[in-house]
């Protein structure tokens, strides 16, 4: 009975331990930031505040990781954050710099 439960117990740690491994790694989202005018903003939908000034709003019928927007409307300063496609994401400057060719 004991060598089946510690069996049991390896199997149950190979199973975890990549799935740990999985969640742990993951990146966080990057966004593109932009300005935008007054005039340009879009109906939003008060989402929370973040502080005295600053409010977080989101576009109505699009995913609130996708596209939001950090309101300062006393300043009349608004952010617009767009979630960047994986496609950016995974994009490494580096290794594209090192396959130009030496002239």
């Amino acid at each position: 009975m004991i060598p089946s439960i510690v069996l049991l117990i390896l199997i149950l740690a190979c199973i975890q331990t990549p799935m740990n491994n999985l969640t742990r790694n993951k990146k966080p989202s990057q966004y593109i930031i932009t300005i935008v005018a007054e005039e340009k903003l879009e109906t939003l939908i008060h989402g929370y505040t973040i502080d005295e000034k600053r409010t977080v709003c989101f576009v109505e019928g699009i995913k609130s990781d996708e596209v939001f927007y950090v309101c300062d409307f006393s300043s009349k300063f608004f952010l617009k954050h767009t979630k960047k496609s994986e496609e950016h994401v995974t994009a490494n400057p580096a290794t594209s710099a090192n396959n130009t060719p030496n002239c």
